[in-house]
């Protein structure tokens, strides 16, 4: 089970923002060690410019997503720290996902990569298609250890799927896709899952201090 978590904080805000994240981040692994930061980045190229994503892990499942709504109302380090982080924000958002069992799990990278996170709204009741298409379009995508992680919306708006990638740089992004192209199959993915999208949309991320992602 995952979170993800999306702040749109104030612009020219940034430093203090992630300051007071910092220390939000730290109670939370004082409180209930089992809710994992894995990944903390900020934006620099998609629709929203000031704003920062990140992705935690529930180790325990709904055990953890009951805790940290616990938390949230009772404890009061907790909610002092996340009342400093929303001062700062203009609009946050939190989404509850699970990972596609044909994805691997998140892992912790060295420095340094830039992300990609691909989000697609899907028509309603496309899910178990966009899934087998996936199980079967991903081994296309395996090559230069690009692929972080993959996963759908359990709480927020549903019929949507997180794709997240990693490429040392920019350069490579575009060199490691075109490569996929000339792979004989991956067309047929494409062809599969596109007329299942409602709307889709990439994001060019880059890791903070915090991240397990770098």
């Amino acid at each position: 089970m995952y979170e993800f978590m999306t702040h749109n904080y104030r612009p020219g805000e940034q430093d203090a923002y992630l300051d007071a994240f910092g220390k939000y981040k730290n109670e939370m692994n004082a409180k209930n060690p089992s809710i994992e930061l894995v990944g903390s980045w900020t934006c620099s190229y998609g629709r929203t410019r000031d704003q920062a994503i990140h992705l935690w892990r529930h180790n325990k499942g709904y055990e953890d997503v009951d805790s940290s709504i616990a938390l949230h109302g009772k404890d009061s380090g907790i909610r002092a720290a996340d009342n400093d982080v929303a001062r700062l924000c203009g609009r946050r958002k939190n989404l509850i996902v699970k990972s596609f069992s044909y994805w691997r799990e998140p892992e912790q990278r060295p420095p340094n990569h830039v992300y990609d996170l691909r989000s697609y709204v899907l028509q309603p009741g496309t899910m178990i298609d966009w899934a087998s298409a996936w199980a079967k379009g991903i081994q296309y995508r395996r090559e230069a250890n690009q692929d972080v992680g993959g996963f759908f919306a359990q709480v927020g708006q549903l019929y949507v799927v997180y794709h997240i990638w990693a490429y040392p740089s920019m350069s490579d992004r575009n060199d490691t896709r075109h490569a996929t192209w000339a792979k004989p199959g991956w067309d047929a993915t494409v062809a599969n899952t596109v007329p299942l999208i409602k709307k889709m949309q990439s994001k060019i991320l880059t890791p903070t201090r915090y991240s397990q992602l770098e």
